[in-house]
C-alpha cells in the first residue's frame, strides 16, 4: 500500500490576503505520524516562508492528510 502526506496550505502576499491554496505532497510518510507532528511542519514552514508559490507565500496550513492507495495486478 502506498501512502502519501498531502499538506493544503493558504497563500498570500506580505498583506496577509489569503486568496489560493497550494498542496504540498510528501510520499512514504513515517507510520504513526501525528496531527500534532504535521501541524508543527506546517507552522514551520510558514514561520520560515520555506517556499514561495506564484507569487505568494504559505499563510496556514488549511488541512493535511494521508492517502493511501492499493495497486491491484490486472489478471
Amino acid at each position: 500500500m502506498k501512502k502519501t502526506l498531502y499538506m493544503v496550505f493558504t497563500l498570500g502576499d506580505d498583506s496577509g490576503v489569503s486568496t489560493k491554496t497550494m498542496t504540498l505532497s510528501l510520499q512514504s510518510p513515517k507510520d504513526g505520524l501525528t496531527k500534532a507532528e504535521v501541524d508543527a511542519l506546517g507552522q514551520s514552514i510558514v514561520a520560515k516562508k520555506a517556499f514561495l508559490y506564484n507569487g505568494f507565500y504559505p499563510q496556514g496550513v488549511k488541512e493535511a492528510y494521508i492517502r493511501q492507495v492499493d495497486d491491484v495486478e490486472l489478471a
